[in-house]
Order: C-alpha cells, then structure tokens, then sequence
C-alpha cells in the first residue's frame, strides 16, 4: 500500500483524492489475483472491512461525525466502478448462474449489463422472433395501451428481448421513434422495467424503493445539517408534505440549482399518453412524468 495512504491511516485523516484512487486500483488488482471478476457482494465485503478498521480515512461521514449509513457506499462505488472498467478494458466475459435457476447471464463487463445482446433462445429462428414482434404490433393496434397487462404480451416480450437488444444496438442507432413503432409496448412502465431487469438482472423499481427506504432519511439528513441555498431551505420546509423520493429529487436539483423542468414534468393524475402529448410541452430529451 504507498506510503501516503499508510501514513493517513496512521493519523486517522483521509487520504487525498489521487490518494484514494490510487489505493482502489491496488485493491482491485489485489481481489483480482483470486476472482477476476469480483461480484458486488464480494466487493461490499472488502469495503465494508475496510470501513469498520479505518472509518476515519475511508468512512462516509456526516459533518458531526457520525458515518452515513454503514459508510462504505462511496468506496464500493470506486472499487465496483474500477472493476468494471478493468474488465471492460481486457474483454474479460464472466458469466454466473442466475439465482436457482442455473440459467447463464451475459458478460458482467458492460457496465452493468448482464444480456447486453443476447443470443436467439435455441427454439427460435429469426422469422419466428420476427412473428412474434408482429404479434406484439398486432395486438397494439387493437387493444391499445390496455394491452400491456396481458400475459401474452409480457411473454412476447421477453422472447423477443433478443430482437429487440439487437435493434437498440444497431448502427447507426435507430430513432425512438422508429423503436416506438417496432415496439409500442416497450414505452409503458410496466415493460420497460421488465426490459431492464432482463438486460441488468435488477428490479428497478423494488431497488429504488429499497434505496430510498435504506438511504432516504441519511440523505436528508445530510441536506439539513450541511450548507443550505435558498432554494434548498424552501424545499425542505416542505419536507413533511412531500413524498421522500419526490424530496430528495428536489434537494438535489436545488442542491445543483438544476431547474426541476429538466427532469421532471407534471401531468394531471389521470392523464392518458396522449393527454400528456396534447398539453405539455414536451421537450426532446427524456423527462420523467409524474401524474398527480
């Protein structure tokens, strides 16, 4: 370990930024010399080891002092991010068994994507998938955005997940447009976050709402004892009248000074699709849209 990052521990002071990565690029290689591709669980357990021995130098601290949450988050975010990376330079390909199912998942180094293009399904050809996305179309244009409850559809769907990665990826980029036409259904919530958890492995919604439950009240705590704009005082005087997620959006738009349009638009909690088409504005890059 270099000597600055010794001697820091010795005072028990942080060690400097350069520092700091220069420890996570000695500690990745290190954990790499057993498991080339450490797993997040496997590097939460080094981080959170280093963070209970050391929580002075590599601790996430509040001003009093106090650690946020187990205090390891920002340091297993280096340590994940540079595993990544050194994979993703090597075109190292990790596969794991998905949970109790013993089904193979994608390469690991693409940032996170674990079927970042997969194969066709072995009882499939093209021309069957092709049907299939025809299928999906066709029941569009008749039921409509009803449709997207329908076990056929999610099933549809995922089978053609395959097809539908291979287009995204496609060169040069298709428009999302020209997505939204081929695949109407991928733009309701429901199956997007389907799409998401088949390429990353991740429940997206269940992982924010456990974020928000784990870190929620941490991060809001931070907000109101660190340096506060006007903007920020503003938003948390309304704190106790305002969803925690909706919340901490907020504080860091404010925090930022990022005007709250550029991400977030509001409709009315009834609104339809093509209600929202009818009367916002809408800009032409993404928004998120809440109805309420």
């Amino acid at each position: 370990m270099p000597s600055e990052i010794r001697s820091a521990i010795s005072a028990g002071k942080r060690p400097k930024p350069a520092e700091r990565r220069q420890m996570v690029r000695i500690l990745v290689d290190e954990m790499r010399r057993f498991e080339l591709c450490p797993t997040r669980a496997q590097c939460l357990t080094v981080c959170q080891k280093i963070v209970r021995e050391y929580p002075n130098s590599f601790g996430d601290k509040f001003p009093s002092g106090l650690l946020i949450g187990g205090g390891y988050t920002s340091l297993l975010l280096q340590v994940k991010a540079r595993v990544e990376n050194v994979n993703h330079e090597s075109s190292i390909v990790c596969h794991r068994a998905k949970p109790n199912t013993g089904c193979k998942r994608g390469p690991t180094d693409i940032y996170g994507c674990v079927r970042f293009e997969p194969q066709l399904p072995s009882e499939e050809t093209a021309d069957t998938i092709e049907t299939k996305r025809q299928r999906l179309v066709d029941i569009y244009s008749r039921e409509g955005n009803a449709g997207v409850e329908k076990e056929e559809v999610r099933k549809l769907m995922e089978t053609s997940f395959c097809l539908l990665r291979q287009q995204i990826n496609s060169t040069p980029a298709p428009s999302v447009e020209e997505i939204s036409s081929l695949w109407p259904y991928l733009f309701h919530q429901m199956s997007i976050c389907a799409h998401f958890q088949l390429l990353t492995d991740i429940d997206a919604v269940n992982a924010f709402e456990m974020s928000i439950k784990e870190c929620g009240k941490a991060i809001l705590e931070s907000f109101r004892n660190g340096s506060k704009n006007e903007k920020m005082k503003t938003v948390l005087s309304q704190a106790d009248n305002t969803e925690m997620a909706h919340l901490l959006i907020n504080l860091l738009l404010s925090h930022f000074q990022e005007h709250e349009d550029g991400l977030v638009l509001h409709a009315d909690v009834a609104a339809s699709s093509s209600d929202v088409e009818k009367t916002l504005n809408l800009p032409g890059s993404p928004r998120l849209i809440l109805l309420g």
